[in-house]
């Protein structure tokens, strides 16, 4: 560059520049240094206060992106940006009345900027209110027919309410513009769809082209797309080909947390694909002990290599190994623990036994999954107490909408609640994997956000000395941990099929009307009985069950089936999709003499709804099909050996 133009050079699009690429980088502490210079150098100029919100925001700093751009607009009035950066901090707190105000004040100050428009379905978005937003959306396209914004919001709301084949068309047909296919929430919604359609060639064909895409050539988002390949060619049992770009992703400098994070859960998908391959030599069952017992030393093993090879992170580092320290205290507490279900086919087969040995001896039992929503309704750690009722606030508009439960009727239902857990004989918890995917380093010196606080609460409780201690000693000893999302991981390695081989019948407690229809064709099982319960409100537009919405689940439903739940004979199995009040029904069903078995969404995924994000990566049946030939000889005879 020449003397001339260094010297004419704006420095203020100089700093700009250099705070954004250190956002970039994740440095978020050394832009914000930068962006707080700039504004105190330059104080009648927007970019120092754009530059300070735009940190706070990728920190998910809601609070202090609202303070810094409430300053922002008293400066700036005329600038409409620094109000939609507000509406989107409010929607993410989450303060939708305010936000909702903010939006109508947008739309009456600036009539042409049809981003409030689309903030306004963002509001509704946020709600689970996707028909809504659909309508806003569809006159907004009427006007500006060329706003591709428009028209993936309108995709991603054609997804979440099971609309495929319009987000199809609507994709394929934005997927001609060369503009939005640069755009990385098109990507994110055309490997969606993609997912959902079961396309796995078009689906490979599509990440080949976009990773060798010189104009996507972010490493992060290669990563992310590396991954999903790699996972398809292993659902293709391509499995060496796999291992290759897994072993590529890893050893590649990370650069930054998000691509840190990417090669970690590389290391889980590493062991995966090396359990899958030692399908063809599992041949004898006194064999799966010493397979449960090697995954978790060579998964143990990778790990500390790879944490201590890149010891510059170190908060993620840090966080993790706090989070291994937990699961060897449970490890050494709880006589069986098997944490490695979505890594290891053989500890899903042990797990498996274990619950059938309480099925075929007709012994009271329940299977209790603890997720990051039952986990805020754990005592929190003194840290982070004052953000539980924030925390109880934002997940029951998840499971319950506007009909939330108040606080004295909490303080009876936790009791109920928390002796389901000590009375469980299977108790599924967040493993490593699960905390390393729902990892966001913006959030470690942030509180760690809503979900990592309730994952967190759930080890955290069970470790707990006093909690403990209202166990009896024998009770803790004959507990078994897994994985909370067991119910997917028995799924994906085909296990269900061998529970249901010795079951008739079964009850069931679900919002779904069809599942009976569905045990019966797909498994060959009956249902005695099935208790109607209205769906999670984030799904109900999914499902688009509208009868069941005029009651509430709570306490309507809830008093009702606590008294209603009948168990025919001993042993008889339920099947429970009830979500947090579901922890609850499992523990009177065994307390009945019954055995009660917490499904959650797996029920949505057996009708074909894809609710959960690990739903999407249950493969075609290549990827357990040695494993469903031992599965159809029942390898069971020979467990006494070896369990």
């Amino acid at each position: 560059m020449s003397k001339s133009k260094i010297k004419n050079q704006n420095p203020i699009l100089t700093w700009v520049a250099k705070g954004n690429a250190l956002i970039e980088l994740g440095k978020f502490e050394e832009a914000e240094a930068v962006f707080q210079e700039l504004s105190h150098k330059y104080p009648e100029k927007k970019q120092g206060y754009g530059g300070l919100a735009r940190v706070a925001i990728h920190c998910q700093k809601w609070e202090l992106a609202v303070e810094i751009l409430d300053l922002a607009i008293s400066l700036f009035p005329g600038d409409w940006k620094f109000l939609l950066q507000k509406i989107n901090a409010l929607l993410n707190i989450p303060l939708f009345e305010q936000a909702k105000q903010l939006i109508h004040a947008g739309q009456s100050r600036f009539p042409q900027t049809i981003q409030f428009t689309i903030a306004e379905a963002n509001l509704f978005q946020k709600q689970y209110n996707y028909q809504q937003a659909q309508k806003i959306l569809k006159t907004a396209n009427l006007r500006y027919p060329e706003n591709l914004t428009i028209q993936l919001e309108m995709a991603y709301n054609h997804l979440q309410l099971g609309e495929i084949q319009d987000a199809r068309s609507l994709l394929d047909k934005l997927k001609q513009s060369s503009c939005c296919k640069k755009m990385p929430l098109f990507t994110k919604l055309y490997l969606k769809t993609l997912s959902y359609d079961n396309n796995l060639g078009e689906l490979k064909q599509y990440i080949q082209e976009i990773i060798s895409s010189p104009t996507l050539n972010s490493q992060w988002f290669n990563n992310e797309l590396l991954i999903q390949y790699s996972q398809v060619l292993v659902s293709q049992g391509h499995y060496q080909e796999a291992y290759e770009l897994y072993n590529q992703l890893t050893r590649q400098e990370p650069g930054n947390s998000m691509v840190y994070k990417k090669q970690l859960l590389g290391l889980f998908e590493l062991e995966k694909i090396t359990n899958i391959e030692k399908f063809s030599n599992f041949e004898q069952t006194p064999q799966l002990g010493l397979l449960v017992e090697e995954t978790s030393q060579s998964l143990q093993a990778r790990l500390t290599s790879y944490l201590g090879t890149h010891s510059d992170f170190t908060e993620i580092n840090s966080f993790l190994g706090k989070v291994i320290e937990k699961n060897q205290q449970l490890s050494s507490s709880y006589q069986t623990v098997l944490l490695n279900t979505y890594i290891s086919p053989f500890e899903v087969y042990k797990f498996t036994v274990i619950l059938l040995e309480h099925i075929l001896n007709k012994i009271p039992f329940s299977l209790v999954r603890l997720g990051d929503g039952e986990g805020n309704f754990l005592d929190y750690e003194e840290t982070f107490q004052d953000l539980q009722n924030q925390d109880r606030e934002e997940i029951q508009i998840v499971f319950w909408g506007n009909v939330q439960i108040n606080r004295n009727d909490f303080k009876k239902l936790i009791p109920d609640y928390v002796s389901a857990i000590q009375n469980a004989d299977l108790i599924g918890i967040p493993e490593l994997y699960r905390f390393c995917y729902s990892l966001d380093y913006q959030l470690i010196n942030n509180n760690y956000g809503r979900e990592m606080r309730g994952l967190l609460s759930i080890i955290n409780t069970l470790t707990d000395s006093k909690f403990n201690q209202e166990h009896s000693r024998d009770k803790l000893i004959n507990q078994t941990l897994t994985s909370c999302n067991i119910h997917h991981d028995l799924e994906t390695w085909g296990l269900y099929r061998l529970i249901f081989n010795h079951l008739k019948e079964c009850s069931v407690i679900s919002c779904h009307d069809n599942i009976s229809q569905v045990l019966r064709e797909k498994y060959g099982v009956a249902v005695n009985r099935l208790y109607k319960i209205p769906s999670e409100y984030s799904f109900s537009q999914l499902f688009n069950y509208e009868d069941q919405q005029a009651q509430p689940h709570y306490p309507y439903y809830f008093n009702q089936i606590c008294s209603e739940i009948t168990v025919s004979y001993r042993g008889e199995v339920f099947l429970v999709a009830a979500g947090f009040l579901g922890k609850i029904y499992c523990n009177i069903i065994k307390n009945r003499g019954g055995i009660a078995l917490d499904i959650g969404s797996i029920a949505d995924y057996w009708l074909n709804y894809k609710t959960r994000w690990n739903l999407q990566g249950i493969p075609n049946p290549n990827y357990y099909g040695k494993f469903a030939k031992l599965i159809n000889r029942d390898l069971r005879g020979a467990q006494g050996a070896s369990l």
